[in-house]
């Protein structure tokens, strides 16, 4: 890089830094007295940067991809691997999927954090769920589930085609298009076989899997809807709490069963639902979202929700169940946005910047 490149680098990162600030303060809706929003740094992604973690760096990576970029940065703001793209990428943590265009069809590797080839990978449409890498199968009818090394460890097929699914550490699960819901435990084994019921027309539309695996949440059905909890009792999952919804959705809805394995979010018309596992819990987070994710401080009791909306993401704190403590709207156009904990992360382009919640 030359001398004059090097120097509008910097400066554009200087720029980006202020202007992000600058941001915050003017854009952001007032927090709870005890809360804070401190932007922490912005760093400029550039293709090909550097691929091991500079000397003194955190070595946790952090994975993103947006419509031009993919890769890896580091929580203290130093950059990794960065590859360009023409398109959203297979990412984790631990690994990516980089396809590539032959005669008659597509090959995929799969590949570290580093950018170095882990192995050949036999999938047809390679995603990352939880941090697992799956490729569907048999037109949307099948999974198939792969180890860190790019080892196939098993394949499934369903009854029928999948119109939700979702992972846990161990477990993964299906919602066909006719309604059932199906466990697939870390062998390939089927671990359970449900059809929720109690709706005109069946199709499952939402699926969160905790990570322990013991609870399975669902929205289901046409005509009514319902969110149905499903708990791990013994060898077998048996419904451990369910309520009739006011939605309509004919699209997939957004579930998600918090690391706490209490909590359940779910998309509402009027907002984000939080429902406990056992149902004595039905509360609503004033928050309107086309789609959501969530992160949860435990050691804290702060939780963080980005609620997007077309282009438009916002972040969100509040403590359990439904005690909102503020709103931060990111920067239009925001491709990539991460919670981890207390902190966020978020960009597009060649940027990502980072702010963090604060206590006071």
């Amino acid at each position: 890089m030359s001398e004059g490149k090097g120097r509008r680098s910097v400066f554009a990162v200087l720029v980006a830094v202020v202007l992000i600030a600058v941001y915050f303060f003017v854009f952001s809706e007032p927090l709870r007295p005890e809360l804070s929003a401190a932007p922490l740094w912005t760093i400029s992604l550039s293709a090909s940067t550097a691929a091991t973690p500079p000397d003194g760096a955190d070595p946790t990576a952090v994975s993103f991809s947006t419509a031009s970029r993919f890769g890896y940065f580091y929580t203290d703001g130093s950059p990794g691997f960065v590859g360009e793209a023409s398109g959203p990428v297979p990412v984790s943590d631990s690994s990516y999927v980089r396809a590539e265009a032959v005669p008659g069809g597509v090959n995929y590797s799969l590949r570290s954090p580093a950018g170095s080839v882990i192995a050949d990978l036999d999938a047809s449409a390679p995603f990352y769920s939880s941090g697992r890498l799956f490729s569907a199968e048999a037109d949307g009818s099948g999974v198939a589930a792969y180890d860190g090394g790019g080892n196939r460890l098993w394949s499934y097929a369903f009854p029928c085609q999948l119109s939700a699914f979702s992972a846990g550490d161990e477990l993964a699960v299906g919602g066909t298009v006719d309604g059932w819901l199906e466990g697939v435990d870390s062998a390939g084994r089927r671990a359970f076989a449900f059809a929720p019921g109690g709706s005109r027309l069946q199709v499952a539309l939402g699926l969160g899997v905790s990570r322990s695996g013991k609870w399975i949440a669902a929205v289901t059905g046409v005509d009514r809807q319902r969110l149905v909890v499903l708990g791990r009792g013994g060898a077998d999952y048996r419904v451990a709490s369910h309520r009739y919804l006011e939605s309509d959705y004919r699209e997939p809805v957004r579930v998600v069963v918090l690391d706490d394995d209490r909590h359940v979010l779910y998309r509402r018309p009027d907002g984000v639902g939080v429902w406990s596992v056992d149902g004595e819990v039905d509360e609503l987070l004033p928050v309107k979202a086309d789609d959501f994710d969530v992160s949860l401080d435990e050691e804290r009791g702060l939780a963080l929700l980005v609620a997007r909306r077309g282009k438009k993401a916002e972040v969100v704190a509040f403590r359990l169940p439904a005690t909102l403590l503020g709103r931060v709207p990111l920067p239009d156009g925001s491709e990539y946005v991460r919670l981890i904990g207390s902190s966020v992360y978020f960009g597009a382009g060649d940027t990502i910047s980072r702010f963090d919640f604060m206590e006071e």
